[in-house]
């Protein structure tokens, strides 16, 4: 065997988005050697899915090794590449935001990504993504860093690129699922299959927009035709406000851009913790599948049956292996959903800064497809754009001073006095000391 290979390090191995496209493209589509850590929380799950791994490498003649553990920070020494796909809710901290924010008439700022609670969630989220980049930094600092979010697993995609890439140093890209996730909602909503539907989504992760929506048999731009449906849609009013506010349907499984703006009438009094569908029972389903994967191998009926339940699970746009590879200099992609530095392809957003979009991948980096978003979004974009920079300083380097300059500028404080604002966030934040080590070193 090969003492080169690559070394490919997966946090979060029994993802259930994001493993199935990782299995397939390593093993199936292209069959690449490799030295392959599974890191999960859960030791059941990463073994299985090492085995399940390895069974599919013989079975396909794929020359790798298999490693699995539970602790990330010993996988990582020496990677080509860290893929993390691990989920970030974490419900007892959850709940203590709730309680603190509900206590003082704050309950609109319990949220993921924006307001109060979303920068609860960040100093917790992306300071573990930031210990990872540090740690690559000493040990492996040529390696690229994936980032990886369904949307449903609590990670501030964007502001976790900014702090591994600008505050920690590591090339680092994002992979989401929006535009996958918004063609299933709107295909759904506009009754329109979804192999007709061209479909472009694009802005910041979690404040990303439609651009291009087409009936490609009918070659029929839908756009006029879904906006006016939802105007009059009842079900569908805080969609309306959007598009009458910024010219623009909002991208994703449902409409969450409001955490990120201002309190309206139409807001939710809270969020809602996001359900992407997959309970206990489907995590137990994977790992049987995975069990009867490694044990008669995808070429006998009982290990096929179970390979094709789990590669038809997930996301199937999302792939970062196909971004390795084009990294690599082993042939280029197109990805719908890259979280990347601006280099122009959104105009109205300061080069640099991590937004989110269609882009090309080869050897020379990532390449974003240029888009044309409202005017009225532009200036919005920049300001949340900013934003995540600040909170990605704050999460990297435990800065009070860049946390306050964020909840400054964030458009969803609008209204709330920023010095009542602050006493609120440093109260919770004591309180949860021990998930924020950053900040109480």
């Amino acid at each position: 065997m090969d003492a080169n290979l690559k070394k490919i390090v997966i946090a979060g191995a029994g993802a259930y988005h994001f493993a199935p496209a990782l299995f397939e493209d390593l093993f199936v589509r292209f069959r690449m050697p490799a030295e392959i850590w599974m890191v999960d929380s859960d030791l059941d799950m990463a073994e299985l899915s090492a085995r399940g791994a390895q069974a599919l490498a013989r079975a396909f003649g794929v020359e790798s090794r298999f490693y699995y553990t539970t602790q990330l920070h010993k996988a990582i020494f020496s990677a080509d590449a860290v893929i993390v796909c691990s989920d970030f809710l974490y419900e007892d901290a959850w709940q203590k935001d709730f309680e603190a924010l509900d206590a003082v008439g704050l309950g609109k700022q319990v949220r993921l990504t924006g307001g109060l609670g979303g920068a609860m969630q960040t100093m917790r989220a992306v300071g573990f993504i930031a210990d990872v980049a540090d740690q690559m930094r000493e040990e492996c600092p040529d390696a690229t860093l994936i980032l990886c979010d369904s949307g449903f697993g609590g990670l501030q995609l964007g502001r976790a690129c900014e702090a591994a890439q600008r505050m920690c140093g590591i090339r680092t890209l994002g992979v989401s699922g929006v535009t996958e996730q918004t063609r299933k909602r709107l295909s759904l909503y506009l009754d329109v299959k979804e192999s007709d539907l061209a479909i472009t989504c694009a802005g910041l992760n979690d404040f990303s927009w439609v651009t291009q929506l087409r009936d490609t048999r009918k070659d029929a731009d839908l756009i006029p035709r879904c906006m006016k449906e939802m105007r009059e849609d009842s079900r569908e009013q805080l969609s309306a406000q959007y598009i009458d506010w910024y010219g623009a349907i909002p991208a994703g499984t449902r409409v969450t851009q409001y955490e990120l703006l201002a309190d309206t009438e139409l807001s939710p009094r809270r969020t809602v913790l996001p359900l992407s569908g997959v309970g206990a029972a489907d995590y137990e389903l994977r790992k049987r599948n995975l069990a009867l994967l490694a044990v008669h191998g995808p070429m006998r009926p009982k290990g096929l049956m179970a390979w094709d339940q789990i590669r038809q699970s997930g996301l199937t746009t999302a792939r970062p292996i196909e971004i390795l590879r084009a990294l690599w200099g082993e042939g280029a992609c197109s990805v719908p959903s890259l979280n990347m530095p601006c280099d122009g392809a959104i105009a109205c957003v300061t080069q640099g800064r991590f937004v989110e979009g269609p882009a090309q991948v080869d050897a020379t980096g990532a390449h974003g497809t240029p888009v044309t978003l409202s005017v009225e979004l532009g200036e919005l974009l920049e300001q949340l754009s900013l934003c995540n920079v600040l909170y990605a300083e704050a999460a990297a380097g435990g800065s009070h001073k860049a946390l306050r300059e964020a909840l400054e500028i964030d458009p969803s404080l609008a209204g709330i006095d920023l010095l009542y604002a602050e006493d609120v966030l440093c109260s919770m934040m004591e309180a949860q000391k021990d998930k924020l080590p950053r900040f109480f070193a």
